[in-house]
């Protein structure tokens, strides 16, 4: 047995963990500070007692709230060179994945020359960022316990991963509280990336026992809480099994990485417009059909984790039982297919051969081909 198994973040689970920020970075002894969000996290005031924790501890704070959903390039470097003007020592990202992976990718800007461009792949971050403390509101990518950054190269029209030693968060509050005001589609659609990444971590190639234990508890916490979350939004306890879940599913993906899915994902999100969670959703169970010849053992101990009796059935059963479930499970919180999501069939071509250039498929537990992707999206329109 060998595997390699890495977390960048220390972490406070708990409810108004948020509230210590001032507290935290005040330890860091450091003055001025900058606050990152987009604008739907200031105008929902969310941010206000972070700030005011911020302040309280006496810290020159910056705010920026100018974070788009896949966060571009562009929006990155404008960031990062208010930073620097600003002599930012220290950041605080608030909100989704992309408020999180726009944090990750300023603070590298921050001791490394733009363009951000230069740093895609694994491990090319040299120097260390200003310490970068991640606040989730959502369920949903988990950024805030990972290696990686996205960033969208508008130019190349490509979702670039930025990942390895230097771009992780140094601390993670996860405060089960700021969730409670996320609107039934934004927890639907976060919620399933989350059960995405856990899934596709569980039968990556790449995957360890540690990955796999973090994997299967998120799968159970995900499918247990999100309809319930989706439904009763002011629901704590779902929404900290949400977040418990997201958070170990970041776990897995961190080290095991992904799949194709996410592979699929990161083109329709930049040719199509989509959402990360919605764009995972729709071609999940279709990657995992299509995955299922070389996994299918594996597709059972999903199915047991999210409390199916496919114990004592024969294995296609198992995979057929696990994989409906999981499309239902989208179909009955409001996720669309491609075809409901006004995808345009004209992007499939192009779609399926960005799909085969991403890093995700490297650990796919199949080697696809450019008419095996076109299948999955053809079948996910349906």
């Amino acid at each position: 047995m060998h595997f390699q198994f890495s977390l960048p973040s220390s972490i406070a689970f708990a409810p108004e963990s948020s509230k210590t920020a001032g507290h935290l970075v005040l330890g860091l002894d450091v003055k001025k500070v900058l606050a990152i969000y987009d604008s739907g996290v200031k105008g929902s005031g969310i941010a206000d007692p972070i700030a005011a924790s911020l302040k309280a501890a006496k810290l020159e704070v910056t705010e920026w709230d100018g974070v788009t959903a896949n966060p571009t390039d562009t929006c990155i470097e404008e960031c990062a060179r208010l930073a620097r003007e600003a002599q930012i020592e220290a950041i605080v990202a608030v909100g989704g994945g992309s408020a999180i992976d726009a944090g990750k990718a300023v603070a590298i800007l921050m001791t490394n020359e733009s363009p951000i461009a230069q740093y895609e792949g694994i491990n090319l971050v040299k120097s260390a960022g200003p310490p970068l403390i991640a606040i989730p509101t959502t369920a949903g990518t988990a950024s805030e316990v990972t290696s990686f950054t996205v960033v969208t190269d508008t130019a190349r029209k490509k979702k670039m991963v930025i990942g390895g030693q230097n771009v992780g968060a140094r601390y993670a509050l996860i405060d089960p509280l700021l969730t409670v005001s996320l609107p039934p589609a934004l927890t639907a659609e976060t919620g399933m990336g989350a059960l995405s990444h856990a899934i596709e971590a569980y039968l990556s190639a790449a995957a360890s026992v540690p990955t796999d234990i973090n994997a299967l508890k998120a799968i159970e916490l995900i499918a247990r809480n999100l309809p319930r979350a989706v439904a009763h939004g002011s629901d704590v306890d779902a929404r900290t099994g949400m977040l418990l879940g997201s958070m170990l599913a970041g776990f897995a993906y961190n080290s095991a990485i992904l799949g194709l899915a996410h592979s699929i994902s990161h083109p329709l999100t930049v040719h199509c417009g989509l959402s990360h969670g919605i764009a995972n959703a729709a071609v999940l169970p279709h990657v995992m059909r299509y995955n299922a010849p070389a996994v299918s053992g594996k597709i059972r101990d999903i199915g047991l984790s999210m409390g199916l009796n496919v114990k004592e059935v024969p294995a296609d059963e198992a995979v057929e039982t696990t994989i409906a479930a999981i499309a239902d499970l989208s179909r009955r919180i409001g996720i669309p297919t491609l075809r409901e999501a006004e995808v345009s069939r004209e992007a499939f071509d192009a779609i399926a051969t960005d799909a085969l250039k991403e890093i995700s498929t490297i650990f796919n537990p199949r080697n696809p081909k450019k008419e095996d992707v076109l299948r999955i999206l053809e079948n996910a329109y349906q």
